[in-house]
């Protein structure tokens, strides 16, 4: 198998975006709405096929993490167009709550609705460049999608990065040859501190976001007392994973539990895994 490598165990550093904490920005009466602040003017700089920030003198870096749903998005004649519809250098007004999760980049869950103000300039959005530098890596073909974990609490809207163990994986390099990794791993009951803690106050839904979709996902959990016996073999739990509205979730999540996912594609194979604490 060409190029073929072998690891005991590769996973990413777990890292948690997000959290209970909140920043709050001009609470006011805005027009429109008595729970609306007062507006946040800022920049929409996109990145990569789907990213993008925002980047504000008021409200620093941040995303709007609401469902799509939840908020309108008009253009400057009042047409309605999707968040990803908005150009490179559009400066917008970003009306909602004001509250917003404290994160890098920051997550603002109340947004109610989005309004150009002006259509600005491409090139107006370059000196933001370095932070979306420091935002995004260009995805590496010899490694399979990362999987991202979502979950409301009453406080804020956060994401944690879920790790990922073995896998194996076909992909093309840039001279356009089929090229095959294989990445062993110990079992996810032994991965220790690389398990990303997801403290929970109550049954939550996790929904489940890869990088790039999947065309099976299979979930297994072990009662987290089982941590560190993974090379006892226990039997886990198969967990239902349902869909809504096109997403992945696992509904009415419990703390103290070991989860293991399994992506499939067309190309290879890849385990992810993630600890559920109960507060």
């Amino acid at each position: 198998m060409k190029n073929k490598k072998w690891m005991w165990i590769i996973i990413g550093c777990a890292v948690v975006i997000g959290g209970a904490a909140a920043v709050i920005y001009g609470m006011g009466a805005g027009k429109g709405s008595k729970e609306e602040g007062e507006p946040i003017s800022a920049m929409y700089v996109p990145y990569g096929e789907d990213g993008y920030i925002f980047v504000s003198e008021q409200a620093g870096v941040f995303t709007v993490t609401a469902p799509e749903e939840a908020y309108q998005v008009q253009d400057m004649n009042g047409n309605k167009i999707s968040i990803h519809e908005l150009k490179k250098g559009n400066v917008v007004k970003i009306y909602g709550n004001g509250i917003m999760a404290e994160s890098y980049p920051g997550q603002y869950p109340g947004v109610t609705r989005i309004e150009v103000e002006s259509e600005g300039d491409p090139s107006d959005a370059d000196q933001y460049q370095e932070i979306v530098d420091e935002l995004y890596t260009e995805p590496d073909p010899a490694e399979p999608p990362t999987l991202q974990v979502n979950y409301v609490t009453s406080m804020a809207d956060v994401t944690v990065m879920a790790a990922r163990g073995g896998y194996e994986w076909v992909y093309m390099d840039k001279d356009g040859l089929s090229n095959a990794v294989v990445a062993d791993s110990v079992p996810v009951l032994d991965w220790g501190d690389l398990l990303v803690d997801i403290t929970l106050s109550e049954p939550l839904d996790l929904t489940l976001s890869f990088s790039d979709e999947p065309l099976e996902v299979e979930v297994v959990r072990y009662d987290s007392s089982l941590l560190g016996k993974g090379q006892e073999m226990p039997e886990g739990e198969k967990v239902t994973v349902s869909e809504k509205e096109g997403k992945r979730m696992i509904e009415g999540v419990d703390g103290n539990y070991v989860y293991e996912v399994l992506g499939i594609w067309e190309n290879g194979r890849a385990t992810y895994g993630f600890l559920t604490v109960e507060k």
